[in-house]
């Protein structure tokens, strides 16, 4: 379940960004998540976006097992274009399934080719522990069990890869974001950092939860032209407010936080 931008009209060795869709595992879909598309096309990035399964219609292991193979045959896709890069992106349960990723033994699954391919992770307003989530009425759909929930938990997880290292990553949250969610972004990207990561972790001023990702329809946002940067090896353009330095002067508030 996937739709490409850029498949035949833009050179062989594009760039390509993957992006896939937040909603709580439960909500949207890939026809209402392409706003990204058009300013990386644009610049020449080949642009997939990834639609799956939703709960309660299956479970949320199933969801990761299905980004897995999603993720595996775009990277087959990849060698037959011959592409320079591949990075994958998520929003919200979006960014969740792109960091189950890196810490579910997945990378090291992959053959050498694949490997060399994958370039880094930009994860939006993510969720990257699911146990708060347990005692609330967004688990109604999920079903997750506490065991569950931390078993699919990319924060809780330690099974990494050597392979990390070589990887980018941008860690975003909006200004306006809950305290949960900027808490959760500025922890894992600590964690990211502890597993020698190359990691960017960063607040977009002005910007929701929602309007993060929507904004990436422009071509100007800071955030489109991070990414841009980011995909095409040009300027990244990363925002200079970082997220550390703001959950620093809200840890005692972000602690308490929910989402």
């Amino acid at each position: 379940m996937l739709d490409v931008f850029g498949g035949q009209s833009l050179s062989h060795d594009a760039p390509i960004l993957v992006y896939i869709h937040g909603g709580y595992w439960q909500e949207l879909n890939r026809d209402m998540s392409a706003y990204c598309v058009m300013p990386q096309y644009q610049s020449g990035i080949r642009v997939i976006i990834v639609g799956y399964d939703l709960t309660p219609k299956v479970k949320l292991s199933e969801i990761v097992e299905e980004i897995k193979e999603a993720a595996e045959y775009i990277l087959n896709m990849a060698a037959k274009f011959g592409a320079r890069s591949v990075w994958f992106c998520g929003h919200s349960a979006g960014a969740h399934l792109v960091a189950m990723l890196l810490f579910s033994g997945w990378l090291d699954q992959l053959d050498d080719n694949m490997c060399c391919t994958v370039k880094g992770f930009v994860l939006i307003s993510g969720i990257y522990d699911l146990t708060p989530l347990v005692s609330t009425y967004i688990n109604d759909a999920l079903k997750l069990s506490s065991e569950e929930a931390r078993s699919l938990s990319p924060m809780l997880l330690n099974i990494t890869s050597p392979l990390m290292t070589k990887l980018k990553v941008l860690v975003a949250v909006g200004e306006h974001d809950s305290l949960q969610f900027q808490r959760q972004s500025c922890e894992f990207a600590e964690k990211l950092r502890h597993h020698g990561q190359q990691v960017d972790c960063v607040t977009v001023s002005g910007v929701d939860h929602f309007d993060i990702v929507e904004n990436l329809q422009q071509q100007d946002f800071t955030l489109t032209r991070a990414i841009t940067g980011l995909v095409t090896g040009g300027p990244a353009s990363v925002p200079r407010h970082s997220c550390d330095t703001k959950y620093a002067l809200q840890s005692s508030a972000c602690s308490s936080g929910t989402s």
